[in-house]
């Protein structure tokens, strides 16, 4: 039975990173997670880096929140997020600093361990009432521990940084687009194996017909595998409550969510389907301080 449950864990690990391997596929916002992960062109939070950089641009107050995720709905597979974002004075724009853990635990040994520390930097090159356009980028390091074997030997560690940058573009307010590029620098883990971290490029473009409507598409292509076409939307019936829906393809998924706001609290939900695999549940929150600057 243990052999079973150690191969079960292998096959979600390797489910869940189909498209890349390890470093991926795993993302903090419940927001964007309940919009099909189609917002690389309204990323706009803490959360931004992992969607795309230069929606740190549109911060001016600080936040700080952390996010966990139960993937496949499987206790042995855990995954947390914890990150801060700091506006900068004389409009040298946002940074922002996310720790991920992701590790796969059985009778009390780590299989497998994943951190990645990330730090992000977004800010307008243009900001006025007709357009905007931001840039952003990551730095991020990347550290692999493969555990013990069943004789309790170590199998190895390694770490190596990454870096990414995207773009972000406004009309009015209302029509957005965005363009993301997942470790331009060709990143590798190993040093007598070398393992290619994945390279991913996403476009995609939104659409605010009313002040409490958005809607989103994006194209998600990793570096030798089939694009993912993604797909969101976001209404606010009341200002404090956001209700979200999305989907995706290749695997074809459903996701649905919602946001709810009180004061500086911000707390979200998502729910993500698979065809083959149980579904994932994630929930985060964030706080948000009044100053701004």
């Amino acid at each position: 039975m243990r052999h079973l449950l150690l191969l079960f864990s292998l096959l979600l690990i390797f489910g869940n990173t189909a498209h890349s391997g390890v470093f991926d596929s795993r993302y903090p916002s419940g927001r964007a997670s309940a919009m099909g992960d189609a917002v690389v062109a309204v990323s706009n939070n803490l959360w931004a880096p992992y969607y795309n950089p230069a929606g740190l641009a549109t911060l001016n107050q600080w936040q700080v929140g952390s996010s966990v995720q139960r993937l496949f709905n499987q206790p042995f597979l855990q995954n947390a997020f914890f990150g801060f974002a700091m506006p900068l004075p004389s409009g040298y724009g946002t940074m922002a600093f996310n720790f991920e853990f992701f590790g796969v635990k059985y009778n009390g040994a780590t299989l497998s361990r994943e951190n990645t520390l990330t730090f992000s930097h977004g800010f307008y090159l243009i900001n006025d009432i007709h357009s905007g356009l931001a840039i952003g980028y990551n730095l991020r390091y990347y550290y692999w521990d493969l555990g013990e074997s069943v004789e309790n030997r170590k199998l190895g560690s390694a770490g190596t940084i990454g870096a990414d940058v995207g773009v972000q573009a406004n009309l009015y307010h209302r029509i957005f687009g965005g363009v993301y590029v997942y470790n331009i620098n060709a990143p590798t883990l190993g040093k007598q194996v070398k393992h290619d971290l994945p390279q991913r490029i996403v476009v995609g473009a939104a659409y605010r017909p009313i002040t409490e409507v958005v809607t989103s598409i994006s194209l998600d292509k990793t570096l030798g595998f089939d694009t993912q076409v993604l797909g969101g939307i976001e209404f606010f019936p009341v200002p404090w409550l956001a209700l979200r829906l999305g989907a995706a393809t290749t695997p074809n998924r459903f996701t649905a969510g919602f946001g709810l706001k009180f004061k500086g609290l911000i707390l979200d939900y998502s729910f993500q389907n698979h065809p083959v695999l149980p579904e994932t549940h994630k929930i985060g929150i964030i706080y948000q301080f009044a100053n701004e600057l």
